[in-house]
């Protein structure tokens, strides 16, 4: 089941007087899958928030079509809303109320029944290390606590659609992880979410599948596993003790390497560690890193 569908979506801002619109997403197609953690990456300025404005229904493609779990985001705008939660880039807080009554009116704001939103709010707060928390008001937060209390009212209501737009920006370490942690646990749970990042080791770590945007276009989308193997240079690389014995067809030598063209991973294993046998100092198989793609497709 699709959680996200975009087809030919465009959108372009106007700029001042004399000055041509300038367009944010040129005819933008992509599908989210129900239950998969879609990493959405791409420099600055390619066209991501765009993206994101549009699915949350904050701004209106000029043309093309959304829908978020069928629903069409321009005509069932509200409906398409309740079922999705946002976490944005910026902090946002609301520095009157304390935690608890923070996550009390946006778990009543999306449709939380009351007899329910007390104990929905204290597994939020356990989940998010919030608990001790609960009663200081928000504006007394630090600024990962604050980032914890925005990831709290986008899940408080259980959304089918989860857009985390990066969410670890700023954070240390410890907190990342508890993030990663407990966006894994939604998307076991069934939680489809949309993860933008510029954290690429990220984006390796938690994405199921990946969409690679650029200047407004969609340039790469698929697994990780299928984009490496596009990318890779397909050959198993090994060292050997004694490099003067005879080799198999096709291997090539390079400084202290050897280097084997890869066709089936564990058959060619196979076939090179009974030829060499006890004779191999070392062999691995290197998948490109995300990293090195990224730079590939985005270059200018």
């Amino acid at each position: 089941m699709q959680a996200l569908s975009m087809s030919h979506v465009s959108k372009s801002f106007s700029q001042r007087k004399g000055v041509p619109a300038f367009k944010a997403l040129d005819d933008v197609s992509l599908s989210v899958q129900a239950g998969q953690i879609h990493g959405l990456l791409g420099p600055n300025g390619a066209g991501k928030s765009t993206l994101i404005s549009l699915i949350s229904g904050i701004a209106v493609p000029d043309q093309g079509s959304i829908e978020v779990f069928g629903l069409d985001v321009s005509h069932k705008s509200l409906a398409a809303k309740l079922v999705q939660g946002i976490v944005p880039q910026e902090i946002v807080a609301e520095p009157a109320f304390t935690v608890r009554e923070v996550l009390y009116y946006f778990s009543g704001m999306y449709g939380v029944p009351a007899a329910e939103r007390n104990a929905r709010i204290d597994a939020v707060l356990h989940d998010l290390s919030l608990t001790d928390k609960a009663d200081e008001r928000a504006r007394g937060l630090s600024g990962g606590m604050k980032r914890r209390l925005m990831i709290a009212k986008a899940i408080i209501h259980k959304p089918k659609l989860l857009i985390l737009d990066e969410p670890t920006a700023g954070v240390d370490v410890a907190l990342r992880q508890k993030i990663w942690d407990l966006v894994r646990r939604l998307r076991d749970d069934g939680t489809t979410i949309l993860f933008t990042t510029h954290y690429l080791e990220e984006a390796e770590q938690l994405c199921d599948r990946i969409t690679l945007i650029n200047h407004g276009h969609i340039i790469k989308d698929g697994s990780l596993k299928d984009i490496q193997q596009e990318f890779s240079k397909n050959t198993i690389t090994f060292e050997l003790f004694d490099r003067s014995v005879a080799h198999l067809p096709g291997v090539t030598e390079e400084g202290n390497e050897f280097h084997f063209p890869m066709k089936d991973l564990a058959l060619d294993m196979r076939t090179l560690t009974e030829f060499y046998q006890t004779n191999i100092k070392s062999i691995r198989s290197e998948s490109v890193s995300l990293e090195r793609i990224f730079l590939e497709l985005t270059k200018d």
